[in-house]
């Protein structure tokens, strides 16, 4: 039988809550012919889902993440412990993925040499964050397959046969690995993309099958999840039928136009006038929770803003350092901006 599998661990409050409405959204379009599996610490485990589970112990995760240092190296364990005991098809679903249709789906497009990934993901090139990868590859044995143009894959979603365990194998072999900084966690994955850029006979994508939220519709969706599965509460998957889609809260016309006029009369560039737009809807919305899912999309955009901190400061003066008291956001939003006004020397 082909498996979905699943992987939680550790202090895992919000992957628990996506955990819930990820299982649901597969449940609501048909789970038939599917084992749904989740590797998860004793902690960890949810009896009111409808997932084997394989407990494994705290020995294990610090043996698969490196005692803690690379997370994301859990994910490629996870998956060759699952494609040994199942010997079928296992597709690794991280848990804010929502499908869109039944889990079979997926699994059938996994075949020998035919691995599947959620979508692509651009070059290696493309993000400053993955330099220090180019850089540890030149000149090695892998600069031949990791170079400024290896093309990378989302592996939020990545699914084999057992006949590609060798790829799996050779991408968490620590002969192969050069020195990496501390700050890259996901090399194994990249290298693994590279190999099977090169090896496979072909490589398929899911991205039409399942939503995974990312950006700022994670914050849009983690607020939802968060009223919708309070932690500890046992849920109740007769709902799954029901399941809300969760989609981008409204953005008032009157809103827009007034961030539009802003951005001209200031010369703000578009993603700082949708942080400013987010701005103003924090302040408009009807809720606690849509106002701090504003003020986390917000501080997103001007994260990323070319904009001086000091004009910023002024555009967005009810999220002063000053006025963050008074702004009625959660202990950890107003602990993201208050970071975020301290980093920036305010």
């Amino acid at each position: 039988m082909a498996t979905l599998l699943y992987l939680v661990h550790g202090a895992a409050v919000q992957q628990q809550q996506q955990l819930s409405y990820s299982v649901l959204s597969a449940l609501k379009h048909g789970v038939d012919g599917v084992d749904m599996v989740l590797i998860c610490d004793a902690a960890n485990r949810r009896p009111d889902l409808p997932l084997r589970h394989v407990v494994i112990s705290p020995e294990q995760i610090a043996q698969w993440t490196d005692g803690g240092r690379r997370p994301a190296r859990a994910q490629l364990h996870a998956l060759d412990l699952a494609l040994r005991e199942t010997g079928g098809p296992v597709c690794w679903a991280s848990t804010d993925s929502a499908f869109t249709a039944a889990p079979a789906r997926l699994l059938e497009r996994i075949t020998p040499e035919t691995p599947l990934f959620f979508d692509r993901d651009g070059w290696l090139t493309s993000r400053p964050e993955w330099s220090p990868i180019i850089d540890a590859c030149k000149d090695t044995a892998l600069s031949e397959q990791i170079h400024p143009s290896t093309e990378v894959f989302d592996t939020g979603i990545l699914g084999f046969s057992p006949s590609d365990l060798d790829f799996i194998n050779q991408s968490l072999n620590p002969s192969f690995w050069p020195r990496i900084p501390n700050s890259v966690d996901n090399f194994e994955q990249i290298y693994l993309c590279a190999l099977l850029a090169q090896n496979a006979q072909e490589l398929r994508f899911s991205h039409d099958l399942v939503r995974r939220y990312q950006g700022y519709m994670q914050h849009v969706y983690q607020g939802r999840l968060e009223a919708m599965f309070p932690p500890g509460g046992a849920v109740n998957t007769a709902l799954a039928a029901q399941l809300p889609a969760i989609t981008e809260p409204p953005k008032p016309l009157h809103l827009r136009l007034k961030a539009k006029a802003y951005a001209l009369r200031r010369g703000l560039g578009h993603g700082t006038e949708f942080g400013y737009l987010a701005y103003l809807c924090a302040f408009a919305a009807p809720t606690p929770e849509g106002r701090n899912v504003w003020a986390n999309i917000a501080l997103d955009m001007m994260e990323r803003s070319a904009r001086a901190p000091q004009k910023l400061v002024k555009d967005l003066s009810k999220l002063a350092p000053e006025a963050l008291p008074d702004a009625e956001l959660s202990p950890q939003t107003e602990e993201r901006w208050r970071r975020y006004w301290m980093n920036a020397g305010l």
